[in-house]
């Protein structure tokens, strides 16, 4: 006779269950937390690679252009240098809207170069750079006007891409150039005493900060100075 023998069969337990669910949710959290961390952390970088671009792009454009003020054509031999019309007059590099009273930093620049070597300052040589609602733009204009060139809006154009760059501070500041009188002997700089009829020579240095940040994450910010050395000296007689 044959004897049917029933074995007793176990599952899991509610409390088992829970717990294994409980895991199961802690590693799944854990994962995505992990995922998301990453995907911020890559974005963060894309940002700030894109800020350091654009900011890096445009320090480096207006170093460029900056240092060519003063270029006249006419320098031939022969020549006199304090005729030379880009270094004298509207000519010269100008620092305007001072960022507070008895400052030394300015938020536009003006200057001026014989981009077509002709000798005289004439289609579109009157350039400049300058801070305008969160972004930077560029001028190239044939006329100047001391009182306005840098709040007349039809001048200037954008260099950057302002729908993702906001720049928050642009200064530019002359506090390094140096000017020597040549006229006194021996040579004196002219902070120590410079008359009438005594020329002079100035060799000037702007210093250019730029601090912007993301638009879409204001967190991602970045600061950028640089400097330029004009390659052409100032070279004029005082009245």
């Amino acid at each position: 006779m044959l004897v049917s023998i029933k074995s007793k069969q176990k599952g899991f337990t509610l409390i088992e269950i829970m717990i294994a669910l409980m895991l199961g949710l802690i590693i799944i959290g854990a994962t995505l937390n992990i995922y998301i961390s990453t995907i911020k952390a890559s974005s963060d970088t894309v940002k700030s690679a894109r800020l350091n671009y654009d900011m890096e792009t445009a320090m480096q454009f207006m170093i460029n252009d900056i240092r060519r003020a003063g270029y006249w054509g006419g320098a031939v031999t022969g020549s006199t240098s304090t005729a030379n019309p880009f270094i004298i007059g509207t000519g010269n590099i100008q620092l305007i809207e001072p960022v507070a009273v008895g400052s030394t930093d300015f938020t536009c620049i003006l200057y001026t170069y014989d981009s077509d070597s002709d000798g005289a300052i004439n289609n579109g040589e009157y350039y400049g750079f300058k801070l305008d609602a969160g972004t930077i733009k560029s001028s190239s204009k044939d006329t100047v006007d001391d009182s306005g060139d840098c709040t007349k809006a039809n001048y200037w154009e954008n260099i950057l891409d302002s729908d993702t760059v906001e720049i928050t501070s642009l200064t530019f500041s002359s506090v390094n150039s140096k000017c020597r009188n040549t006229s006194t002997s021996p040579d004196q700089l002219c902070s120590v005493g410079i008359s009438s009829g005594d020329l002079a020579v100035e060799a000037r240095q702007i210093d250019i900060t730029i601090t912007g940040r993301v638009k879409s994450d204001t967190s991602v910010t970045k600061s950028l100075t640089g400097f330029v050395k004009v390659r052409n000296n100032r070279i004029y007689i005082e009245l």
